[in-house]
C-alpha cells in the first residue's frame, strides 16, 4: 500500500478526534496531533506506557486517568486509552472540570462491557455525576464508531503496513533535515523572579544518523514558577514536526530523532500539582525553540542579538457550568466556549473587532451565578494596548471574582 493512502486511512479514522494518538503494541507512535488547547504529545504517550505495563490491556478495554505522573495537569483534564485491536491503541485526552479527584489508570469497560463496580465509584453521588455519566458515555461512543470501522482498523493495525510507514515518515524527515540548516545555537529568557531559561539547539548528523538536540542543561531551579518535563516535551515536539513540515507524518520514526535533555527539579522538569505554569512556561520554552530555529537558518546569522518574549495574554474564566482558557497574543486569538457562554447568557459579547492594527475584545458579566476570571500569566500592559481592564481597570496575574454588569475589555496589538 502507498504511504499516502495509509495516511489517509489513519485520518479518516480519527477524524473526529481533535488530540489524540495511535500507538502500536510495542509503543510505537503511529500519529498524533493536537489541535487541543494544550499539547499533550508525551503525557498520552506516558499515560499509555503506564497502562500498557500495569493493566494488560486487551480488545475492546477502555481506560480512563489523570494526572498520570503526579503532577503536571490538573485533575479536570482527563486521558483516555481504548484498545481497539490487539497492534493498535488509541489515546486521547479532553477536559472535564466537574473533575476535581484523582483518577488512577482505570478501566471503565472490560473487553466492551461497562464495569458497573467502577463506574459506581467514580460518579455515585458526586455533584454533576449526571453530566460526568454522559460525558463517558460519549467518549465510548465515539471509540465505538472507531471500532465500526473494521476495514481501516485491518489495515491501520498490520504490522507490514505499519514498519512501511514508519519507513517512509522517517524518509520523509530525513528529506526535510536536509533541506535545513545543521549546526546549533541557543538563547535564554530571565523570568521576573531573575532565575534563567536556557535553551541550546542543534541539528547534527553523525554518521549517518540525524539528531536534532533540545538542551536545557544551564535552566535554573525557580521556587515559584516550573512545571512537568512531559509537558515543555510535548510543546517543543510539536514546534520541531511544525517547523520541519512533518505534522502528518510524526511517527516513532521522527520521535527517535528528537532528543529533550531536562535538568531535574529545574524550571522545566519540576512537577507541580495543579499546572499552574503549563501554557506560560510552553510558550516560552517553545518560542525560545523557535527563535533558535530562525536564527540557525537565517541568511544573515545573528540577525537578532538577543531573544525577547513575544507579549501574549493567557487567562481563564469559569463558572459552575463553564471553563474557558483563553489566550491573545500578536498573530492569534483563541477563545474558548465562548459562544457556549454567550449563547447561555453567562456574558454579553458587546465588541469584537480588529482596527489599525488592534484587536478589541469587549463583554459583560451576564449571569447571576459566581463567574471567576484568572489572568494566568505576567504579561506587560501598558493601559492603551496589550491590556486586560475591569471596569476600567488593568489588570494583573491573580484571580478575581466577577458580578453581574462588570464589564471586561482586552485590547491588542496585532502584527
Amino acid at each position: 500500500m502507498n504511504f499516502l493512502t495509509y495516511k489517509h486511512c489513519i485520518k479518516t479514522l480519527l477524524g473526529k478526534y481533535k488530540s489524540c494518538s495511535l500507538v502500536n503494541a510495542e509503543g510505537s507512535l503511529l500519529y498524533s496531533k493536537d489541535q487541543n488547547f494544550e499539547v499533550l504529545t508525551t503525557t498520552r504517550l506516558v499515560a499509555f506506557q503506564i497502562v500498557k505495563k500495569y493493566l494488560n490491556p486487551k480488545p475492546q478495554d477502555f481506560f480512563l486517568l489523570n494526572d498520570p505522573e503526579n503532577g503536571g495537569y490538573q485533575l479536570s483534564k482527563l486521558i483516555f486509552i481504548s484498545c481497539l485491536s490487539p497492534n493498535l491503541f488509541l489515546i486521547w485526552d479532553e477536559n472535564n472540570f466537574n473533575v476535581d479527584f484523582k483518577i488512577p489508570p482505570t478501566p471503565i469497560f472490560d473487553q466492551g462491557v461497562k464495569n458497573e463496580f467502577v463506574w459506581q465509584a467514580l460518579i455515585g453521588s458526586r455533584p454533576y455525576s449526571a453530566e460526568f455519566e454522559s460525558f463517558l458515555e460519549y467518549q465510548k461512543y465515539k471509540v465505538d464508531t472507531v471500532l465500526k470501522s473494521t476495514s481501516l482498523l485491518k489495515t491501520i493495525g498490520d504490522p507490514k503496513q505499519q514498519q512501511q510507514w514508519l519507513k517512509a515518515t522517517q524518509g520523509i524527515f530525513d528529506t526535510q533535515f536536509n533541506n535545513k540548516a545543521q549546526g546549533s545555537t541557543d538563547a535564554q529568557y530571565k523570568l521576573s523572579s531573575g532565575s534563567c531559561i536556557r535553551l541550546r539547539f542543534s541539528a547534527e548528523e553523525k554518521q549517518n544518523l540525524k539528531m536534532i538536540t533540545l538542551d536545557f542543561t544551564n535552566t535554573n531551579i525557580c521556587p515559584d514558577i516550573y512545571t512537568s518535563s512531559h509537558v515543555i516535551e510535548s510543546v517543543l515536539i510539536k514546534k520541531i514536526i511544525d517547523f520541519y513540515a512533518v505534522n502528518e507524518f510524526f511517527t516513532q520514526s521522527i520521535l527517535d530523532k528528537i532528543k529533550i535533555i531536562l535538568p531535574p527539579k529545574s524550571i522545566v522538569s519540576r512537577s507541580h500539582p495543579t499546572g499552574e505554569h503549563n501554557f506560560e512556561l510552553q510558550t516560552i520554552c517553545s518560542q525560545l525553540c523557535e527563535y533558535n530555529l530562525i536564527q540557525l537558518n537565517s541568511h544573515a546569522r545573528k540577525s537578532k542579538q538577543n531573544f525577547e518574549l513575544t507579549n501574549f495574554l493567557y487567562f481563564s474564566l469559569y463558572s459552575d457550568h463553564y471553563h474557558s482558557n483563553n489566550f491573545v497574543g500578536s498573530d492569534k486569538i483563541q477563545l474558548e466556549q465562548f459562544e457556549d457562554l454567550i449563547n447561555n447568557k453567562v456574558i454579553d459579547l458587546k465588541k469584537m473587532k480588529r482596527t489599525d492594527n488592534l484587536n478589541q475584545v469587549c463583554f459583560d458579566i451576564n449571569s447571576d451565578d459566581k463567574v471567576s476570571l484568572t489572568i494566568k500569566n505576567n504579561y506587560k500592559a501598558d493601559g492603551t494596548s496589550n491590556d486586560l481592564k475591569l471596569n476600567n481597570v488593568s489588570l494583573g496575574r491573580g484571580q478575581y471574582e466577577l458580578k453581574k454588569g462588570d464589564q471586561i475589555e482586552i485590547l491588542w496589538k496585532y502584527t
